[in-house]
């Protein structure tokens, strides 16, 4: 069976991950060396950390963009010549992956990208439902004006963006933003990073499945509606719409699926 071969236009350019580890690894180095009694021996560690980060928010954003589709066979060798790192960050990158569902490791087969089904839009939409109304109650009752102020820049940035047609993947960021603010003052780490990885996982399925424009415009009328809510600290009804927002994107994604056009 031929393996999905990922698009040429969403390939990265080796040049542009070594400077961007470079630059890491530099900066790393130098604090390291100043602040170290063994400047080497510390610097190696963290150097390793930071190839491993970068390498892992690149091959999440290819996963999660579409580039690296289900299915898709992930092979270490390719991967570590591409990006001209060692096979060991890349290896560790991809154990964090299939810790966050987006990938399977098979014994013989190696890391193969998570199939997109309904059975895992269900699971990763009904989790955020179980979590997100939760911490945003305990979000609202420490909120401050300037929580009040920073959901409402997160909206408008929102806005903006979707008035000025920016892409896709810069929309994404944003919403995860306006979800960012809405949760941030619970100020439940671990909770918090449950919420992240779920809304890694769902952004796959709603970039993939849901048409786009009206997708947009739809979070939009939700976010405007949530800002308002949580600006009078009604939380009855940021509660409300919240879990009407998840599961009016369940419901699009399911049925999307179901009709076949993933």
């Amino acid at each position: 069976m031929t393996e999905p071969a990922p698009p040429q236009d969403g390939r990265l350019s080796t040049d542009c991950l070594s400077a961007m580890l470079a630059a890491k690894q530099g900066s790393v180095v130098f604090n390291m060396q100043q602040h170290s009694e063994s400047p080497m021996k510390s610097s190696i560690g963290i150097k390793r950390q930071t190839v491993t980060s970068s390498v892992l928010d690149l091959l999440r954003d290819r996963i999660i963009s579409g580039v690296y589709p289900g299915g898709y066979q992930i092979k270490q060798e390719a991967v570590a010549d591409e990006f001209s790192v060692s096979r060991i960050p890349i290896r560790e990158a991809l154990l964090q992956l299939e810790a966050e569902g987006l990938v399977v490791i098979h014994t013989h087969k190696g890391a193969v990208v998570a199939a997109l089904t309904p059975q895992d839009a269900i699971d990763i939409f009904e989790a955020r439902l179980a979590l997100e109304p939760f911490m945003l109650a305990k979000a609202m009752a420490k909120a401050t004006d300037a929580d009040t102020d920073r959901v409402r820049t997160a909206y408008l940035n929102y806005e903006t963006a979707l008035t000025k047609g920016e892409a896709p993947e810069r929309l994404s960021a944003l919403n995860w933003a306006f979800h960012n603010a809405l949760l941030a003052a619970a100020n439940r780490p671990r909770s918090f990073a449950l919420i992240a990885i779920l809304h890694n996982s769902a952004d796959r399925y709603l970039r993939l499945q849901i048409d786009t424009e009206a997708a947009q415009t739809k979070a939009l009328e939700d976010h405007r509606a949530l800002a308002e809510a949580f600006a009078k600290r009604d939380l009855t009804l940021a509660q409300r719409l919240l879990k009407k927002h998840i599961a009016d994107a369940r419901d699009d994604v399911i049925r999307n699926l179901k009709e076949g056009l993933a």
